[in-house]
């Protein structure tokens, strides 16, 4: 994910640039681990619902 900080002044006046790293790495991470988990969720149920299916045909 392309992140553009250039819009940001308030942010960049806020925080050092080891902080703003920082938390960029941290909200990737998040998004990846959300990511991870509704994929999962939807694999699952996907085949639980293949699954039923077989088994009523």
């Amino acid at each position: 994910m392309t992140v553009n900080i250039e819009d940001h002044p308030v942010w960049d006046a806020a925080f050092s640039e080891e902080a703003r790293n920082e938390q960029l790495s941290e909200d990737s991470s998040a998004w990846r681990a959300v990511t991870g988990l509704l994929l999962a969720i939807i694999s699952v149920g996907l085949t639980m619902a293949l699954f039923t299916t077989w088994l009523c045909s």
